[in-house]
């Protein structure tokens, strides 16, 4: 959740006030019944090895796409599961990097009593703003590479129970974020008048940029299964659906309070709306320490889990040797390295890795193997045949809208 909300504010401005409540909810929904679906087709393949005596754990959905269609289908899910954590760890590090950069500058800031006598001896033009000496030293060009001389190491540990439990302290970074919004807008006071300002409006042509955006936001579909693997069967549905609801909420909050609060123009609330304050505000200097410190927890997981897929693919087993970590840890790092560099917009990654895995995971591939289930058992009838169909081409409107 902590990527997506930071650009929460952003979408409802690109949509519309109206127009981006309700996708948000119509995505919500779609979302949560599809991952219901993987859900209920996890515990049939269970309930059917059981009665087989022939139990597997089921571990990820591509063990569904392999037990219910077959052994290729299972890889190809496989693969596209690992390009959407690659995508996941692109969007980790512009963030991160981002978070370091305000951070650093926030700092100096923070300890310089008198800024000019710390100016560069370098004149500029008359009226431009004076360059310290630490300013050109410190860019955003920088800030991704330093992150590697941290995070790479923590990706080559052998066992990620460690952040496991590190990434669980995250929920106080979110919280405290939910705090520091309340706050701002509290002072802000309401600031909705669409004939002051312009940009304010119900609805927007760019809305792609909140569905693409938004899918990402309550996409869990390729790790719901490990993570209700310890519940009771017959309260995982319901504990997702409490989930989900605890999540839109929070978007919703999100997104609503700072769009009829924020003082300037709409337009100008940024796809990180962290970006929208000073470095020299204390409150927006702690949330990025937070989320700085909960994604660097996360990433090493993210190389994790996209190492695990990937060698068992290529080998069909598990390898955990150090050659392996430090050989995907070092792709993956320098994939998120030079998107930071040279493509440093999170709003275009978010929304286009979250339509991507909207479309792969969230709408297409449950559907699928729920029809061809339904198929088997004799009870693929037209209506259910065709709705699903219809779950599928709008997945594929998604993905396409956002290149238009």
């Amino acid at each position: 959740m902590g990527t997506t909300l930071l650009a929460i504010p952003w979408t409802i401005t690109q949509a519309g006030f109206t127009l981006g409540i309700f996708l948000t909810l119509l995505i919500a929904g779609l979302e949560l019944y599809t991952c219901t679906l993987v859900l209920r087709l996890a515990q049939v393949m269970r309930d059917e090895q059981l009665d087989q005596n022939n139990v597997q754990q089921v571990v990820e959905f591509s063990d569904l796409c392999r037990y219910f269609i077959n052994a290729r289908f299972g890889n190809v899910a496989t693969v596209i599961s690992v390009i959407t954590i690659l995508t996941a760890s692109v969007a980790y590090w512009i963030l991160m990097s981002g978070f370091l950069f305000n951070i650093g500058q926030s700092i100096f800031e923070f300890s310089v009593t008198n800024a000019t006598q710390f100016l560069n001896a370098t004149v500029g033009p008359i009226g431009a703003t004076p360059i310290t000496s630490f300013e050109t030293i410190w860019t955003t060009k920088l800030t991704p590479v330093l992150l590697v001389a941290v995070v790479y190491p923590l990706c080559l540990i052998r066992n990620p129970a460690v952040f496991q439990k590190l990434n669980s302290l995250g929920v106080i970074s979110i919280v405290y974020f939910v705090i520091f919004i309340a706050v701002k807008a509290a002072s802000w006071g309401i600031n909705y008048d669409a004939c002051k300002d312009p940009s304010i409006k119900d609805w927007n042509l760019s809305f792609p940029a909140l569905t693409g955006t938004i899918t990402l936001g309550f996409f869990v579909h390729n790790a719901v299964i490990a993570m209700t693997n310890q519940a009771a069967p017959s309260t995982r549905i319901r504990d997702l659906g409490y989930g989900y609801l605890l999540v839109l909420v929070t978007y919703l909050y999100i997104g609503i309070s700072v769009y009829i609060t924020f003082p300037d123009a709409k337009s100008t609330i940024r796809d990180n709306i962290l970006k929208n304050f000073a470095s020299t505000d204390v409150l927006a200097f702690v949330a990025r320490v937070g989320l700085l410190f909960q994604m660097s927890a996360t990433f090493p997981l993210i190389v994790y889990i996209a190492r695990l897929q990937l060698i068992k693919v290529l080998f069909g087993r598990n390898e955990n040797l150090l050659l392996w970590r430090a050989v995907v840890a070092a792709g993956v790092i320098a994939l998120g390295l030079l998107a930071a560099v040279f493509f440093p917009n999170i709003g275009a990654v978010l929304r286009i890795s979250g339509s991507l895995a909207g479309l792969a995971f969230a709408f297409t591939l449950p559907c699928v193997v729920y029809l061809t289930y339904l198929r088997r058992e004799g009870r693929a009838t037209h209506g259910v045949v065709w709705s699903h169909v219809l779950i599928v081409l709008l997945g594929f409107i998604n993905f396409v809208l956002q290149f238009i």
